[in-house]
């Protein structure tokens, strides 16, 4: 059985590494416990299951919608407390902090020397005390609007969301995770409060330490503090947008470009309420290896485009899954981008009989994605970054490395006859042509 094959690959690499602890306390607040007592170092990460798409949901029986850029926004203002400010506090106690948002997640994380039992505990402290006032609420607007607008001269940040737009119309994955310059001046600081205590529950958290530390230590910091002392209240109700279909007709935009740039896309349908998480783990590894199979720089295809001038070094491939959706994207700059949205299309109509006629190659693949995730465990920030929260039950670097040395062939063989994809949507950016967008 594939569990039983996994186990057995986790316990090997359990023979390097301590084995991992996973509580969840009282109040709901899960805590990963991930030794590492080789190194000099401790990161901790406070993870919220809540993230940009995170805009529409049930709280008490209400519908509630909110602007988009909430939940990037309520990241950039948990640093800022009454009295003091948490990022410069962590800095002088000699910590680098740092967070993050995407579509379905909101990470804090701190960086440490062994022993910062303060920054650890500065930690699970601001991000369970908020304070927006409306002055530093209304400067934050401007703040991020600067940055939304230093993305919107990104052009591979810029197409990367016009392609989302086409595979998810409609939907707020085809926004900014910051929102728009409209959407950030609409935020209040009564919305703010309203995305924290909706989404900011104890049983909606997971702490992750990894490094060298005492694991009865750790566990007593966590639960003592405000994190681990939290009151446990009822969680919202997430609703998930009804996904409308591709819009497969190829989009051109002007973009200050010298050569002509295309992505193209296709989105996963999986069905994410009849696979267990570690399932859709699989899925997502076996996605990931199929384009590396298929695209990889050392594929038939890429080098006979390369060669022919189709394509250059800029190509890449990159498939991306969280919760409740999952999608690949293609990118290229080519003077012939309707050949490439011809041959990329060609090959992603029938993904299975693509690969089948790579499987020769499988292990090589296999065993470079394999070696890129065993080099991830010589980084803490990379171990404690990697972990998915609930969308992939609790998996870590370790799990991730024990599923991906159990595949088989024949499981990416079965894995994508079985998965319904869509058409490829296709966009364009030209220098010769009047704005469209």
């Amino acid at each position: 059985m594939k569990w039983l094959e996994e186990t057995q690959m986790l316990t090997k690499s359990q023979n390097f590494f301590p084995a991992e602890k996973h509580v969840t306390l009282d109040n709901g607040l899960r805590v990963h416990l991930l030794p590492r007592p080789d190194f000099h170092q401790v990161v901790g990460m406070v993870t919220v299951d809540y993230g940009a798409r995170d805009r529409l949901f049930m709280n008490h029986g209400q519908l509630v919608s909110q602007p988009a850029g909430v939940a990037h926004f309520v990241e950039h203002r948990l640093f800022a407390q009454p009295d003091y400010d948490a990022f410069s506090r962590l800095s002088e106690l000699g910590a680098n902090a740092n967070a993050f948002t995407t579509q379905t997640r909101t990470s804090y994380y701190v960086s440490t020397a062994v022993g910062n039992q303060a920054a650890l505990q500065e930690l699970l402290t601001f991000t369970q005390e908020p304070y927006f006032d409306l002055e530093t609420v209304q400067r934050e607007q401007d703040i991020i609007t600067q940055e939304i607008d230093m993305y919107e001269d990104d052009i591979n940040s810029r197409l990367y969301r016009l392609i989302l737009t086409r595979l998810y119309p409609g939907d707020p994955l085809g926004q900014d995770i910051a929102g728009t310059a409209t959407s950030v001046h609409q935020i209040t600081p009564e919305q703010l409060h309203l995305a924290f205590s909706a989404f900011y529950q104890p049983d909606n958290m997971d702490v992750v330490i990894t490094g060298s530390f005492d694991e009865q230590e750790m566990l007593a910091l966590v639960k003592n503090s405000p994190a681990g002392q939290r009151a446990a209240t009822k969680s919202v109700v997430k609703l998930i947008p009804e996904l409308e279909p591709v819009i497969t007709t190829p989009l051109e935009v002007s973009l200050n470009v010298v050569r002509n740039k295309v992505v193209l896309g296709q989105r996963w349908e999986i069905d994410f309420n009849k696979l267990s998480r570690r399932d859709i783990l699989r899925v997502t590894i076996i996605g990931s290896l199929a384009i590396d199979l298929i695209f990889g720089e050392f594929s038939p295809a890429y080098m006979d485009w390369y060669n022919d001038g189709l394509i250059d070094d800029n190509f890449s491939a990159e498939f991306d899954a969280e919760r409740n959706f999952a999608y690949l994207t293609i990118a290229a700059e080519t003077a012939d981008p309707e050949l490439v949205i011809a041959e990329v299309s060609k090959m992603l109509t029938d993904l299975p009989a693509q690969v089948n006629q790579l499987k020769d190659s499988f292990h090589l693949v296999k065993n470079d994605a394999l070696s890129r995730l065993i080099n991830k465990l010589n980084q803490l920030e990379e171990i404690a970054i990697r972990f998915e929260g609930q969308t992939f039950d609790e998996a870590t670097l370790q799990d991730e490395i024990a599923i991906l040395q159990a595949l088989t062939v024949n499981d990416m063989m079965t894995v994508l006859t079985e998965t319904t994809v869509s058409s490829v949507a296709s966009v364009i950016a030209r220098s010769d042509m009047s704005e469209l967008c």
